[in-house]
């Protein structure tokens, strides 16, 4: 059976902090997802993290405008700054096909709680749009447990999340946050990782991501498709799940 992966977690640009050999266009991302089988991407770029978020995301707007097979994810700042979200911030989200939004509040100095980000965090609510909040950039389990206890409704998808004993850490989350999502990119082993999860929780709590280019997109590709659970929970997890949660955005 052919499936369609809709990748959540890649980005473009080329790092300024380490050595990573990273797609520096728009072009070279496709051209490694056509070699590893993925149909479609939600990207970020590079420069949202280690430059400047608000040129980060222009540079990633520009990146991925006209090419249909990709879809952006901006970097958010606290609003009370003005740097990135002002009052046509969604209406540009719409022009620009961003799709999701990453927060790196250690690298960009600002506290993630409600004091700082409350009011966004119900506007992002209201409107269904995912935040991603990454193991390797900026959380800890700490933090990301102190966050969803905040927020535990929002709409958010946890990347780079490791592979040894994460269902500890990650199992009192899907209980207690009924949007709260898992990518899979490291969840590559059968006790706590895939499986174990989609047994305990169903697929639709699961999305497709690759971690390219720190982590090889074909390697996530091969996991999901040899992972013990049935072609409906591959065909969610590989697409459908991120699909429907683009979809359900309310821009307006």
């Amino acid at each position: 059976m052919k499936f369609d992966f809709f990748d959540v977690n890649t980005f473009l640009g080329l790092p300024t902090r380490n050595t990573v050999k990273s797609p520096a266009s728009a072009a070279e991302l496709l051209a490694e997802m056509d070699a590893a089988g993925i149909s479609k991407a939600v990207a970020w770029h590079i420069a949202q993290h280690d430059y400047d978020a608000a040129e980060g995301n222009r540079l990633l707007s520009e990146a991925i405008t006209d090419e249909d097979r990709l879809m952006g994810c901006w970097t958010i700042l606290p609003p009370q700054t003005g740097e990135v979200v002002t009052d046509d911030f969604f209406a540009r989200m719409k022009q620009n096909l961003i799709v999701a939004l990453r927060v790196f509040p250690q690298e960009h100095h600002f506290l993630m709680n409600g004091l700082t980000m409350g009011g966004l965090m119900d506007q992002l609510f209201q409107r269904r749009i995912p935040l991603l909040l990454s193991l390797t950039r900026g959380f800890t389990w700490e933090r990301v447990h102190a966050f969803c206890k905040e927020f535990p409704f929002a709409h958010t998808i946890l990347c780079d999340i490791g592979i040894w004993g994460v269902d500890r850490y990650t199992w009192p989350l899907l209980d207690a946050c009924p949007n709260l999502y898992l990518e899979t990119s490291m969840l590559s082993l059968e006790d706590g990782g895939v499986e174990a999860g989609v047994k305990r929780f169903g697929a639709e709590r699961f999305l497709f991501g690759s971690g390219f280019p720190e982590r090889y997109a074909q390697a996530a590709v091969l996991q999901l498709l040899h992972a013990e659970i049935s072609d409906a929970d591959k065909t969610q997890i590989a697409s459908g799940n991120l699909m429907r949660l683009v979809e359900g955005i309310r821009y307006e």
